[in-house]
């Protein structure tokens, strides 16, 4: 594996067809006995070697039949098309795991097909719980806010800590209210699900 070091900070968003809260980062096991998950980000900063990425965004669609840590999943990638074509290479070898470190060394233990990356125009929208992206029509999802069971017209904040967790140690939860992929043979739709927002740092 090449000795590139890299490390990034970023904003985070994650969609998937779990319970709220998904039970995955509690007991290990998705609600329905498999997952289906959007993730997003954009770096706020970071580096692949020499290449800066601040400001570039990435999108994925996942998918494995049972729990994560089961494998045999499917994975589709996309980088933003307003990269540079340097950027898009490092992107894509961090994120096939060229470099190793954490998350994306696990992540990549656990899929056996990886689709991309395809350098398509990403429409993210960062607003905490109401954050939103699309890629064209083969990936969209987007979260809202928890609201109180007694006020219902009363949005609540609510976060998950989880010290030990290797892709985000607090989150914010959120109400997936559709995530849809289409891309390459990989198609799966879910809403009333499990969302969380929050602001990552990895690195190896």
């Amino acid at each position: 594996m090449p000795d590139t070091k890299w490390h990034y900070k970023a904003d985070y968003l994650e969609f998937c067809n779990c319970a709220y809260g998904c039970p995955c980062n509690f007991s290990g096991f998705p609600t329905h006995g498999n997952c289906r998950a959007v993730v997003a980000m954009k770096f706020t900063e970071g580096k692949i070697g020499d290449v800066d990425i601040t400001g570039a965004v990435v999108a994925g669609a996942y998918s494995w039949p049972a729990a994560i840590h089961e494998g045999n999943g499917s994975a589709a990638l996309f980088i933003d098309s307003s990269t540079s074509t340097e950027q898009q290479q490092a992107l894509g070898a961090l994120f096939s795991n060229q470099y190793g470190g954490l998350p994306w060394e696990i992540f990549a233990a656990t899929l056996t097909n990886l689709s991309g990356p395809f350098i398509e125009k990403i429409d993210i929208k960062l607003d905490g719980t109401k954050s939103s992206v699309k890629v064209g029509n083969k990936l969209s999802a987007e979260m809202t806010p928890h609201l109180s069971p007694v006020e219902p017209i009363t949005e609540q904040e609510i976060h998950i800590v989880l010290p030990t967790g290797f892709v985000w140690q607090d989150a914010l939860a959120a109400r997936n209210v559709g995530q849809k992929v289409n891309v390459n043979g990989l198609q799966f739709e879910d809403k009333d699900s499990n969302a969380f927002y929050g602001n990552v740092e990895h690195g190896n």
